[in-house]
């Protein structure tokens, strides 16, 4: 009885350390030899940039290729660093008080990643609500009719006033093209019509 106690044990470990070996050679072949020292390996491509963070603070920011990052308490954040396409319809009250709805191009991109990632929780609604903001700031110091025929003079001012505000969050305006312009009327008249439709 007492044997084969002794040789189911023996068996016992047997499978243990072969289980344990087999897990060791995997893993050497998997993610390398610096991985069985608590070493993971990282690959990051070109067009991001992965921030390291460890028990919730920054540590620092992988540039492209392949890094040995120590496994533990850590968090990884791949930013892309690609430009991005906004497309706007929007309404706006131009100097002269006159309402007009613009449609309008933008490239941004982020260029701080950290401060993209850290800044707000959703950077592309960030930017949506900051350019619309500009936008109607810049028409509200241009008469309509300069809006309607200068369209690059009007996509001039909007990029360097969107590159300042997005500066904040970590991104940049590449270009701003003012595609088209349309006049919807005094903005008294408008008000007219609302109070109108609202009596009916």
């Amino acid at each position: 009885m007492g044997e084969l106690l002794g040789s189911i044990a023996f068996s016992l470990i047997v499978i243990a350390v072969i289980a344990g070996a087999w897990a060791w050679i995997s893993t050497l072949f998997r993610k390398g030899a610096m991985a069985l020292l608590g070493f993971d390996r990282v690959c990051v491509q070109q067009f991001e940039t992965v921030l390291l963070y460890r028990n919730g603070r920054f540590e620092k920011a992988l540039p492209p290729g392949r890094h040995r990052i120590r496994a533990g308490s850590r968090q990884l954040a791949r930013i892309d660093r690609r430009p991005e396409v906004f497309r706007f319809a929007q309404g706006a009250v131009s100097a002269d008080r006159i309402a007009i709805n613009l449609v309008y191009v933008v490239r941004a991109q982020i260029v701080d990643p950290r401060a993209a990632f850290e800044s707000t929780q959703n950077y592309r609604d960030e930017v949506s609500i900051r350019l619309q903001s500009v936008v109607k700031a810049v028409c509200s110091r241009k008469p309509r009719l300069e809006i309607q025929l200068d369209h690059q003079s009007f996509s001039n001012s909007a990029q360097k006033a969107a590159s300042q505000v997005l500066r904040a969050i970590g991104c940049e305006c590449l270009t701003f093209e003012l595609l088209q312009v349309d006049s919807a009327g005094p903005i008294a008249e408008l008000d007219h019509r609302r109070m109108g439709f609202a009596a009916e």
